[in-house]
């Protein structure tokens, strides 16, 4: 099915279930009335548009009154629209979600207002901050993931497990996602012996590609046997669609966090509480399911495929900025990757 189709399915699906769901419980009362009084919130995000337009569509059958106002940019630019409206004197973002490691970037820069999760017992642990300044919408987990057809005309095995490309037979064999560095820290965050594996799997020149999911549609188009940076929903989805890609949960299964949370000074901040309390409760996170993104609710069952959270796993976080530059540049410089 056409990936737009399958979404727009998903969410007809959820909305006839669950149709006539109210506000949380979360929200008192004088806020719900409030947000309904300001009746716009500004969401700066990171997601793909489809994702972004069920989830409005959802948002506003269930709050009527509120209109949500997206504005979609890449991970690596919000940091910078951000600081540089304010710089400016301008706050026009109320909400923003989007990649750890950038989100982490505007915490430090002091853009994230306080925001605490009244249900956050009910993530798992490491998911919520506790501090209060976000709650994680959505979960990626990278797996190791290869091109079945392309296997079989090399005479390849399916990998095993990540070490299995650091093997001399996988020598330019194998695609990485340049931008990759969430799975680079997650692998030496979770052992200081994965500096070794880094160093052999280099060894055998990966491929590099400009994005998780440029890295499986090459691999789906056999410009490379294997690929150890794939997101699982993107495997997982592809896979079902028919496509030539097959995929394991490596040990460790990394998790990305993608946060949400107020942003300081926000315009609208009773809308923009309401609009967060919906995305990370129990309907918003179910929802959140139906597109093919993993929630880190307990109350909320998980695409076991993808994530089982009783398996083991390491949630991924974001290095200090007195560190940052000295990673990038690291990893960098181990795969040859330019700038």
């Amino acid at each position: 099915m056409n990936p737009s189709l399958r979404f727009a399915a998903a969410a007809i699906l959820v909305a006839t279930c669950l149709r006539g769901a109210g506000a949380s419980a979360a929200v008192p009362p004088d806020v719900d009335a409030a947000a309904k009084k300001e009746g716009t919130v500004v969401w700066y995000t990171s997601m793909i548009v489809p994702t972004i337009n069920a989830l409005i569509r959802r948002f506003q059958e269930t709050h009527p009154g509120i209109t949500v106002q997206p504005l979609r940019m890449g991970s690596e630019q919000l940091p910078a629209r951000i600081i540089t409206e304010e710089r400016g004197g301008k706050y026009n973002a109320d909400v923003i979600s989007g990649d750890d490691f950038q989100f982490h970037q505007l915490l430090e820069a002091g853009a994230i207002a306080r925001n605490p999760n009244p249900e956050a017992s009910k993530f798992i642990k490491g998911t919520v901050d506790p501090n209060g300044y976000w709650t994680n919408q959505f979960a990626n987990t990278t797996v190791l993931a290869w091109n079945p057809e392309r296997l079989k005309a090399d005479g390849l095995k399916p990998p095993a497990s990540l070490n299995d490309l650091t093997k001399p037979e996988w020598k330019g064999k194998i695609g990485m996602d340049a931008g990759a560095l969430n799975w680079y820290v997650g692998m030496l965050q979770d052992s200081r012996a994965n500096g070794d594996f880094f160093k052999r799997f280099a060894a055998n020149k990966p491929i590099l590609t400009s994005g998780h999911t440029d890295t499986a549609v090459k691999l789906e188009a056999g410009e490379f046997d294997a690929a150890p940076t794939v997101y699982g929903y993107l495997a997982d989805n592809d896979k079902r669609a028919g496509r030539p890609i097959d995929f394991l949960n490596p040990r460790p299964l990394l998790i990305t966090l993608n946060p949400v949370g107020m942003v300081k000074n926000a315009p609208h901040p009773n809308a923009a509480r309401v609009f967060i309390d919906w995305l990370v409760s129990k309907d918003g996170q179910t929802f959140m399911e139906t597109l093919g993104e993993q929630s880190s609710r307990t109350d909320v069952p998980s695409n076991p495929r993808l994530w089982d959270p009783k398996r083991p796993f390491f949630v991924v976080r974001p290095p200090e900025s007195a560190q940052y530059t000295q990673i990038v540049q690291q990893f960098k410089a181990l795969f040859g990757i330019p700038g």
